[in-house]
């Protein structure tokens, strides 16, 4: 199926490693010009030496940098517009669901929870503002979580910044179709890759953990990045040319409400 994608300039945030390295490597499969970004540079510049050698020189560049840095995503932009001039999709993919204080409720948790989940994406959507191609359909996709939509043990700001995101989701898409851009978020259940927050569950409580998959999962497994790197992929392609504003969840059937 045509995705419309092929030589497309995309921008991935916190892009290094789980969902957002399977995202960028499936833009690039289908044909788009991608700029990954991470926080580690030496992990950065391998993780384009790899895509180069799979698809070829020049299908992605990297932009080492902390994606909830407001200084850091001026610069981001600034590298964006010397190398590709204009984008045609954003991907907002920072944020953390890992805690930082013991109490859910202490201010810093939420300061911090809410920095990372919610004001990255709101400061990247802003700094990008002029860059869109004029005249062509272009995307932006968030990335929220199932902690959002159901309650599942999220630390209270994670969930609160997550449900931000939804919020941000609907509220854009009705402004910036006017300049012909479709708005979209894909909600992930539990996603389980190295260096991700449910490697460390799994590593400290290895069978409380998989008790807590078996028993709350109907598909009784974690998904894997790529699962929802395709929900991704789908909805910034012509695929989904007539959706915007709304929510994707991926979660193998956890997500209990109705609607």
């Amino acid at each position: 199926m045509h995705t419309g994608l092929e030589g497309k300039h995309i921008v991935i945030t916190a892009s290094t490693n789980g969902i957002g390295y399977a995202a960028a490597k499936m833009f690039i499969e289908e044909g788009a010009y991608v700029v990954i970004n991470g926080r580690n540079a030496d992990i950065l510049k391998e993780r384009c030496r790899i895509l180069e050698k799979e698809y070829g020189d020049g299908c992605v560049l990297g932009f080492c940098g902390d994606a909830a840095k407001e200084s850091d995503i001026a610069a981001l932009k600034k590298y964006v517009n010397e190398k590709f001039g204009k984008i045609d999709c954003l991907v907002a993919n920072a944020g953390s669901g890992r805690p930082i204080a013991e109490s859910r409720l202490m201010i810093t948790e939420w300061e911090a929870g809410f920095d990372i989940n919610l004001f990255s994406t709101v400061r990247l959507i802003h700094e990008f503002e002029d860059m869109w191609n004029s005249g062509k359909k272009g995307n932006i996709v968030l990335l929220s979580s199932l902690a959002a939509c159901d309650r599942i043990g999220a630390p209270y700001a994670y969930a609160a910044a997550k449900e931000g995101i939804r919020v941000l989701t609907k509220y854009l898409s009705d402004d910036y179709a006017l300049h012909g851009i479709r708005v979209n978020c894909v909600i992930p259940g539990n996603v389980l890759f190295s260096g991700g927050r449910w490697e460390e569950l799994m590593e400290s409580n290895k069978e409380e953990t998989e008790r807590y998959i078996q028993e709350n999962v109907p598909l009784k497994r974690f998904a894997e990045p790529e699962e929802i790197a395709a929900a991704i992929i789908f909805l910034a392609s012509d695929l989904a040319s007539f959706i915007t504003g709304t929510s994707l969840v991926v979660d193998g059937g956890q997500k209990r409400g109705i609607a």
